[in-house]
């Protein structure tokens, strides 16, 4: 592995996601978005519910909707992101998470409104927003 990569391994509850060499990884903690660059300090990051985005050596992007989570970067700037659910963007249903996210909006205009519906409203976004909003270019 060479200066400007790290190792990153992101693991669910349900499976081993993804073991690759990136370059760069942009997501959100509890305190705020971050970034995380080849040589970063090593860190602890409990993460939101959102996406994670990793940018690869040959320019290449691929996201993930994180559920969830806690990242640790070590001193050699490996990275280990260990989240309640991890899904690739080529993982995610499309059509399934639009209809589930008019269900639960359905729900909450009915007046069943609480913490859960609103968190599974909010993974529905996200896994919309990995899926169906192309990576901007670095």
């Amino acid at each position: 592995m060479s200066d400007a990569t790290m190792h990153i391994e992101v693991v669910s509850a349900e499976s081993h996601v993804l073991s690759a060499d990136i370059s760069e990884l942009y997501a959100r903690s509890v305190e705020g978005e971050f970034g995380i660059l080849p040589g970063h300090q090593p860190g602890v990051f409990a993460l939101e519910i959102a996406p994670v985005t990793l940018r690869y050596p040959d320019g290449s992007s691929q996201r993930i909707a994180v559920h969830r989570g806690t990242l640790f970067v070590d001193q050699e700037s490996r990275i280990i992101l260990l989240a309640d659910i991890a899904e690739l963007e080529s993982e995610i249903d499309i059509s399934r998470a639009r209809r589930r996210k008019r269900e639960l909006e359905q729900r909450i205009a009915e007046g069943v409104d609480d913490a859960v519906l609103r968190a599974s409203l909010v993974k529905q976004d996200v896994r919309l927003q990995v899926a169906d909003e192309p990576v901007e270019s670095a």
